[in-house]
């Protein structure tokens, strides 16, 4: 008579499933020759603000002209963002309720600059544009699991290979050109940056 070990691969059929998965959308901006340009352009015009708002959460990380005031201002840029912003929005949650950005801000990160693992208060996502951006010389979002809260314990157990199931932080190959939208509750932020002149624009998205 054969053991039950020898048969388990007959007897036990077993299928996993990845619920609740969290959407990160990438989309490269065809035109960012062109935004970039009329961005740039825009900057020459504005004051760097070293102080923000934002100085508990990073580091070297000036805010280019007053918040909301490039989006405001620049009628194409805007429509780029917002058509970003539904595509992220079909292919994800799919909410009813229109989408409005309740806050925007261009940064200018310096060498060594960092970004602490952070979330984002009152909006559905957010999003992130490079604008300008190399990707061997400047730093790149990573993402982290959000753990349990205060009340539970959390165990830490090691995992012999990685999976889509054990991950604790993520990320992917960026370049300029590309917007990136994720929910504004997942953790994110980014390591010391290797080199001057990182900018991007970041927009924080809530429902109307």
């Amino acid at each position: 008579m054969d053991k039950l070990s020898d048969k388990l691969e007959d007897i036990i059929q077993a299928e996993t499933y990845g619920f609740f998965p969290t959407p990160v959308t990438r989309i490269k901006a065809t035109q960012h020759a062109d935004l970039k340009k009329g961005i740039m352009e825009w900057i020459s015009k504005q004051d760097i603000l070293p102080k923000h708002g934002r100085e508990t959460i990073c580091h070297g990380i000036s805010q280019i002209g007053e918040t909301n005031a490039l989006i405001n201002e620049y009628q194409e840029f805007r429509e780029v963002i917002m058509d970003a912003i539904h595509k992220h929005n079909e292919s994800s949650y799919n909410y009813k309720s229109d989408l409005q950005i309740s806050e925007s801000y261009l940064e200018l990160a310096a060498e060594g600059a960092i970004y602490a693992p952070h979330e984002h208060s009152n909006c559905v996502y957010s999003l992130t544009y490079l604008i300008n951006y190399n990707h061997e010389q400047h730093s790149y979002i990573k993402w982290r699991k959000n753990v349990a809260s205060n009340h539970y314990p959390i165990l830490q157990i090691d995992s012999k290979d990685p999976t889509a199931f054990n991950l604790t932080e993520a990320t992917f190959n960026m370049e300029e050109g590309e917007i990136i939208i994720y929910p504004s509750n997942v953790t994110h932020g980014f390591d010391s940056n290797p080199s001057n002149d990182r900018i991007s624009f970041t927009a924080n998205i809530t429902i109307g």
